[in-house]
């Protein structure tokens, strides 16, 4: 390109006019012509440059990473935009990339060859720092994901009605008991809620004041900075307009004040056109199934009790033998349990379930143990056995509520927000009762039948125990948490509570009376082999419809919070979806790599 040709189009650009003809002449002799192919990268972001590009002749695209990891579209330019200037007016590394779509051709500024325009040009100076700033916000606003639905053509509209507010390590932002007309989000730094019960930390993409402008009261908690941050600060007129004309969005914040602020819903002042209706649940098959890692664990600890039997059947080794014991004891419990944590979409860590498993081996079983020898084996109990249904009857309600113990023990009641909660941690505490149990009596057979004994026990409980301890005790841990543990349950729609109590209770006497009709002692074989048969069915079908409305409650929840997951799964790899879960520092949960808000409690998700 001839330097005649750059005069000319560096004459003609807009944001030149006013910079004398001899100074364009001095830098269309320096500027560098560069020729870009499609893909190719102009700028990379995180990167540090210092130049700058106009674009001359075809188109770019310019994108950045959100706090999730996921690439953001900003826009898309064409002939005589100027990309690069961010990091050349702020001294600070690229915010975004810049990729050519086809061939692109650019003039390329350097550091010196920008400030002599500013310099020269009062209005290249000021478009420049409107245009950066604009840039800045527009990015920002779309980083925190809250705004995700909005179109990008309205979202720079808001980018310029929303303004940055820096404050300094120890301000206070927002004092408890003051009221605020202004909406909140954290885009650079770390503030501190606190408020009389905890301390919560706001990260970039968090937010808040969303309380005190829906319903005009005062804030409950103290905003703090607890380092240097930047605020990104919109008028309560417009946090109002938005929420009136973009139904996702209101439908997100109205869940956010549930989760945050329950008591407040009642308060809400403003009337955005009736009652909201569900959001629609997501249909993308890739979020909808359950994950498979239950097959690896099948695989792994079944392929290893399998060589093991086979080892211990031929060695006769007693130490051998005890490993035997303890990978027979837990391939069926721990399978289970995977296959139930599978299926729930907002859980928690695996350490956390293994707490809980732990817990109810620990506790839950010996002291079950006591207390059946203390009550019903002792000399007053001395004349029940299993063949009379009070026995049985009294193990049942012994060992449902020692393992239902373990979880109001272990779990916090505030974690414990969703019918699979109650649901995966019940299996969880059945599942590490039942591991005892099953070494327990692997461990008197051994010592009667030697190995074959042992591993024929331990064969028949691995197979069995899905249908034992670990349903019951999820649909018993299930039905109090509906009945008793949580006033935001809503498994069932809008069923009255006086029905969820009743309806809990109904569970409670079911899984009592499936206990005790499984240790029951038939006088025909057949018939107890036909009673477990139904027992087990009964299980089956229970744990299917209550996981079944548990995954529902789960996906509409995240569905509201993540309005704009649809589009998103369209765009996303779904092994890369199922495999790699976000974890949030607010409260622990694990969420689908596709959300970008926690559903538990509304807090912005990152990568790490």
């Amino acid at each position: 390109m001839s330097s005649e040709d750059v005069f000319s189009f560096l004459h003609d650009h807009p944001l030149l006019r006013g910079i004398p003809e001899d100074e364009l002449r001095i830098a269309a002799s320096s500027i560098r012509s560069i020729d870009f192919i499609d893909g190719q990268s102009l700028l990379v972001e995180g990167e540090i440059g210092a130049e700058c590009y106009f674009i001359r002749t075809g188109n770019v695209q310019v994108s950045s990473r959100n706090l999730v990891g996921n690439s953001m579209l900003l826009a898309e330019l064409g002939p005589g935009a100027l990309v690069g200037e961010i990091g050349l007016l702020q001294d600070e590394r690229r915010t975004a990339r810049v990729t050519a779509i086809g061939d692109v051709s650019a003039l390329c500024l350097d550091r010196q060859l920008f400030e002599l325009f500013a310099e020269s040009s009062p209005l290249f100076h000021e478009s420049m720092l409107q245009t950066v700033r604009i840039r800045m916000i527009h990015r920002k606003l779309r980083n925190a994901t809250i705004w995700s639905v909005i179109p990008d053509s309205e979202l720079r509209g808001l980018a310029e009605v929303t303004t940055v507010r820096k404050v300094a390590k120890g301000e206070i932002i927002v004092a408890a008991g003051a009221l605020t007309d202004q909406f909140y989000m954290v885009s650079k730094g770390r503030l501190e809620a606190s408020g009389r019960r905890k301390k919560t930390a706001l990260l970039e993409g968090d937010f808040f004041g969303e309380a005190m402008l829906l319903t005009d009261t005062p804030s409950e908690v103290t905003i703090t900075a607890t380092e240097d941050s930047e605020l990104l600060v919109m008028g309560k007129s417009e946090f109002l307009y938005v929420l009136r004309y973009y139904v996702p969005i209101q439908k997100q914040f109205m869940e956010i004040l549930r989760i945050r602020a329950p008591h407040l819903i009642s308060k809400v002042k403003y009337d955005f056109g009736g009652e909201l209706a569900p959001v629609s649940e997501v249909r993308n098959s890739s979020l909808a199934k359950a994950k498979e890692h239950w097959i690896d664990v099948l695989l792994w600890l079944g392929g290893g009790f399998i060589a093991l039997s086979l080892l211990a059947l031929f060695l006769n080794n007693s130490w051998l033998n005890i490993v035997v014991l303890i990978v027979g004891g837990l391939v069926g419990p721990v399978t289970f349990v995977t296959y139930i944590r599978d299926h729930q979409l907002l859980g928690f860590r695996q350490s956390r379930l293994s707490l809980i498993f732990a817990g109810s081996a620990i506790f839950a079983a010996p002291v079950a143990w006591l207390l059946e020898r203390m009550w019903l084996f002792g000399i007053d109990g001395s004349s029940l056995d299993f063949a009379q249904f009070q026995l049985p009857l009294y193990v049942s309600l012994i060992e449902k509520s020692v393992k239902l113990l373990v979880c109001i023990a272990l779990v916090r009641r505030k974690q414990i927000q969703f019918l699979m909660d109650a649901v995966v941690f019940g299996a969880a505490a059945g599942m590490g009762f039942a591991a005892v149990e099953s070494m327990i009596y692997g461990w008197t057979h051994m010592g009667e039948a030697s190995s074959g004994g042992m591993l024929s026990v331990l064969w028949i409980r691995a197979l069995l125990s899905p249908f034992g301890h670990g349903a019951w005790t999820a649909i018993a841990a299930a039905g109090f948490w509906i009945g008793v543990a949580s006033k935001k349950s809503r498994p069932f729609g809008n069923m009255r509570a006086v029905n969820k109590v009743g309806f809990a209770i109904l569970l409670l006497i079911i899984v009592i009376g499936l206990h005790a009709l499984w240790d029951y002692r038939f006088a025909n074989g057949w018939a107890k082999v036909g009673m477990m048969v139904v027992i087990g069915c009964i299980d089956i079908i229970l744990l299917y419809v209550l996981i079944r409305i548990g995954r529902r409650e789960e996906i509409q929840i995240f569905s509201t919070m993540n309005p704009y997951v649809q589009e998103q799964l369209r765009h996303t790899d779904p092994d890369e979806m199922t495999t790699c879960e976000l974890h949030c520092s607010g409260c622990g949960t694990l969420s689908p790599r596709s959300s970008r808000y926690c559903a538990r409690c509304g807090h912005a998700l990152r990568i790490k």
